[in-house]
């Protein structure tokens, strides 16, 4: 009648069982090693720290044998056989059962051998318990070498010659166990092999207890990717993401001896991750995400680091997305060396593989062993954008209309990732209001404008818009195409979108327009108006930063703005353009050819840029024909006439101003041939005037104002000039007594 085999019900369960089997290894090593012991020696080991009664004790032998009792020998050494065979018969029963044991499953994820196996339960012995490193002190005749050294393993595993061999090959620097660190020296590499003490690394330990932390080295540089940062992206069809898990399944079928690699490229935010990490969600697997940047920065030892990583992924398991790859492909030296590593680490590792980068990226055969896939993730047109919001506003639980988002998708070229962190700040702004159950649109814009790139800052200054509609005067017409400009980058989902005139053109979806005309006349407040309008954040570039002496500095510089600029979601303002995009000039010398390489890179780059750029100029013939052509608008801003001074003398004064009945509004826009930008100097001085004097602004402080005007702006002017208000007496914004100023 056979025995009824008891399967281990857990992990826990068969590692109790694998630690009583090592003691029963030790206890027979113990009398073997005394019984090699000369007579006399005995009476001196009794004399050093650990004494036999110790071990004894630790090791549950009651006997009390001597060294000279020799019986319990041969007892052991049956015991020893029959315990393997029965822990091997209830491993068996458990993996039959579908019953998780950790050590087996470690034993299958690096294809170890039963003798490897067996050398990693003596290595994790002191791990769990500290007893074992006073026995393997004990055995090791050293109170100091607390660790198990490479010969104590093959006497506690080896019966023959022949066995020590082959278990020294298990133990050398290039075996499977060291090769994947699941065991590491301990002590340098000037001693005998016989003589290294091994350890059984921090994880394995972990991994073999069922504990799920991570090594803080890895810890620091990689994490596992919770899918819910990927929402609702995993819950939107994707014809894409069902290619690659497609191709992926296939490639799996049949045990394929090349690893898949798939590199994703595209703009920070666009979804990369997001696609990964679908894939994996399909496969049911989890995916581990390596910051390489941080790697880089972090790392002492990267290639070890790396390998540490790649290791993780077997015991998860998990597929590796290499994120910010683009990082290590910056220094060339230092890459080609950690490339070589991310290659050993694939083949010995990971079955399935990420890489992520901005820019695209050609591997030059590094990864020809293997399939690899290259697969470029654009930014989404305006249709797709304005889905985007739709789907992403739904989970967020926050309510808006088709209309709201085709004008989102329009107005703001965000990535997914941005359109995310948008919808939360609409969500903050909200609770900061005390409302968070009332979402508005101006919250959510709100939310757009803060994903743009503080970077651009550093190249222009942000304009904080003040002005509307009511506040500019100009010609109808010149309204007429300003508002023009509004409806084209309010209506581009529907034109470029929706009726595929996107579809038609690679180049030229941006818009740009010139404003000309002399200065003062309000240029400068029509873009406001226009950011305002659009609810955009509108850049002033300054040129200063940006134009360079030294020879392809200022493409560099034009590059970072056009760059930042698209994904800031911003208006590039471009004052006094005629600097930078003036006439080409014919070629005389070097500084002639390069200046006029410049002004083609711009041309380029003008065509290639999809958002607004606005540019001014008081001197439209300074303005180089091919970029005229390239402009969608040019709006003259005319020197105002008599109707439109009078419309802006009124308008300057605000309603909460004391304004005397006395002014006469029809004189000042009638005598004074001045811009709109000279009118606010005077009447904004005129009131300081009136502040230090009467509190009342009056014609007296107007006309005071508008002599110190011309005189800054060497325009002569006699008293006819201001007849019949020529006889106004003077008067300062402070008043004297004894030659000082006095409030």
């Amino acid at each position: 009648m056979s025995k009824t085999i008891t399967p281990f019900q857990n992990s826990w369960e068969h590692l109790a069982a694998e630690l009583a089997h090592l003691d029963l290894l030790l206890r027979r090593e113990v009398l073997r090693w005394r019984r090699g012991l000369p007579k006399q020696s005995q009476d001196i080991f009794k004399t050093v720290y650990i004494t036999d009664d110790e071990i004894d004790q630790l090791l549950g032998d009651t006997s009390n044998a001597t060294s000279a009792d020799y019986s319990q020998l041969e007892v052991i050494e049956s015991a020893v056989a029959a315990n393997r065979a029965e822990i091997e018969r209830r491993k068996e029963a458990s993996l039959k059962q579908g019953i998780y044991l950790s050590l087996p499953q470690l034993t299958k994820l690096f294809r170890l051998m039963p003798g490897e196996e067996q050398i990693v339960m003596i290595c994790f012995a002191p791990e769990f318990e500290l007893k074992y490193e006073r026995v393997y002190a004990y055995l090791q005749d050293d109170i100091s070498r607390r660790r198990v050294s490479v010969d104590l393993i093959l006497r506690l595993l080896c019966s023959s010659i022949e066995e020590r061999i082959q278990f020294r090959t298990f133990l050398s620097p290039q075996s499977i166990l060291f090769s994947t660190q699941v065991l590491r020296y301990h002590d340098t590499d000037e001693q005998h092999l016989p003589a290294r003490t091994i350890k059984l690394d921090d994880q394995i330990s972990n991994f073999l207890l069922g504990l799920g932390s991570t090594d803080n080295e890895i810890a620091n540089c990689a994490r596992i990717f919770n899918p819910e940062d990927a929402k609702p992206a995993l819950d939107m069809p994707d014809e894409r993401r069902s290619r690659l898990s497609e191709i992926t399944v296939n490639h799996f079928q049949g045990q394929p001896q090349s690893k898949l690699i798939f590199h994703l490229h595209g703009r920070e935010g666009l979804g990369k991750k997001s696609l990964a990490a679908g894939i994996c969600d399909q496969l049911r697997v989890l995916m581990l995400v390596v910051d390489v940047r941080e790697l880089l920065e972090r790392s002492q030892q990267v290639e070890t680091t790396l390998r540490k990583i790649f290791r993780e992924s077997i015991l998860r398991p998990a597929a590796i997305y290499l994120d910010h790859f683009d990082k290590l492909l910056e220094d060339e030296a230092r890459s080609n060396s950690i490339l070589r590593a991310l290659v050993n680490c694939i083949d010995d590792f990971s079955w399935l593989t990420f890489i992520g980068t901005e820019k695209a990226w050609e591997p030059a055969g590094i990864f020809q062993q293997h399939r690899f896939f290259t697969v470029e993730l654009p930014l989404p047109d305006v249709s797709a954008r304005a889905e985007l919001w739709r789907v992403m506003a739904e989970w967020r639980g926050i309510n808006l209309d088709a209309s709201s988002c085709a004008e989102l998708a329009a107005k703001f070229r965000l990535n997914p990732g941005q359109m995310r962190s948008a919808l939360i700040t609409a969500r903050d702004q909200a609770h900061l209001r005390g409302d968070e159950s009332n979402i508005t649109i101006g919250d959510v814009y709100t939310g757009c404008r803060a994903q743009s790139n503080q970077r651009l800052g550093k190249l222009s200054r942000k304009l904080k818009p003040s002005f509307t509609w009511s506040d500019i005067v100009l010609p109808a017409n010149s309204m007429t195409q300003l508002y023009e400009i509004c409806g084209q980058m309010q209506h581009r989902q529907i034109v470029y979108g929706s009726w595929g005139f996107g579809e038609k053109h690679s180049l030229g979806l941006g818009l740009c327009v010139l404003l000309f005309g002399p200065s003062g006349t309000g240029k400068t407040m029509a873009v406001e108006i226009m950011a305002n309008e659009l609810q955009l954040d509108v850049y002033k570039i300054d040129l200063s930063t940006v134009v360079s002496k030294y020879i392809g500095e200022t493409e560099k510089n034009l590059n970072r703005l056009f760059n930042e600029a698209e994904t800031s979601n911003a208006i590039l303002f471009f004052d006094e353009a005629d600097a930078l995009f003036g006439k080409r000039s014919e070629v005389k010398d070097a500084h002639d050819r390069y200046a006029n390489i410049e002004i083609n890179y711009l041309l380029q780059r003008m065509e290639e840029f999809q958002g607004l750029a606005i540019l001014a100029t008081n001197q439209r013939k300074n303005i180089d024909e091919a970029f005229f052509r390239r402009m969608h608008f040019a709006v003259e801003f005319p020197f105002p006439d008599q109707a439109d001074r009078l419309a802006i003398w009124k308008h300057h004064f605000p309603a909460s101003a004391p304004v005397s009945n006395d002014i006469d509004f029809n004189f000042l826009a009638g005598q004074f041939n001045v811009a709109g930008g000279n009118i606010k100097n005077i009447v904004v001085n005129a009131a300081f005037l009136a502040a230090a004097n009467s509190g009342v602004i009056s014609m007296r402080q107007l006309v005071q104002a508008t002599r110190r005007e011309f005189q800054k702006i060497g325009r002569l002017c006699t008293d006819a000039d201001f007849a019949p208000y020529h006889t106004v007496p003077f008067e300062s914004n402070v008043n004297m007594n004894d030659g000082h100023p006095v409030a």
